[in-house]
């Protein structure tokens, strides 16, 4: 029985990094498409704090949120775009705002939303895990059960962060 849930466990964590290459071809190789778009509304993506043993609470601001004309959402961190116009570079793939510039700077360095930011670096540790797990299921025959909980647990648990994250900052 152990030897089924290895086997269909194997094959769960195999699309995983197959995933990471498609985004790194999407992201990395492959061009981006340049769209001109309008900036027509923003808000701000506040997180409070309370402290261990006060009433009050603090606000802090994480980033501003951009709607634009042509129904596209980006996520840019503590700084608020003036102007209006922008162009965006999105992937072909996936469909990820990669670029973000107006006439005067480049915000680019500063995106948060998509796969950008902490999220890229999420995937990334779920990838090294997936390949650490899968190299563990094919070369130890020997797992203990324990092992074999471990494995599925913490893959689990960093998809469960990567999802949380990703729909944090879409």
């Amino acid at each position: 029985m152990k030897e089924n849930y290895a086997k269909v466990t194997f094959k769960i964590l195999s699309c995983i990094p197959i995933l990471f290459s498609l985004f790194v071809v999407d992201h990395f190789i492959l061009p981006q498409k340049k769209i001109d778009d309008k900036i027509i509304a923003s808000s701000q993506i506040v997180i409070r704090t309370r402290h261990r043993y006060s009433t009050s609470s603090s606000k802090e601001l994480l980033a501003y949120k951009f709607f634009t004309e042509k129904g596209y959402e980006f996520s840019i961190s503590k700084k608020f775009i003036e102007e209006d116009e922008i162009t965006i570079g999105r992937s072909y793939i996936f469909h990820n705002i990669h670029s973000i510039k107006s006439k005067s700077a480049d915000y680019s360095e500063r995106l948060m939303s998509g796969l950008n930011g902490a999220c890229f670096y999420f995937i990334f540790g779920l990838t090294i895990t997936a390949v650490i797990s899968l190299l563990m299921l094919q070369f130890n025959k020997h797992l203990s059960d324990n092992g074999f909980q471990n494995i599925i647990l913490i893959n689990s648990f960093l998809l469960l962060i990567v999802l949380y994250v990703f729909w944090v900052y879409k």
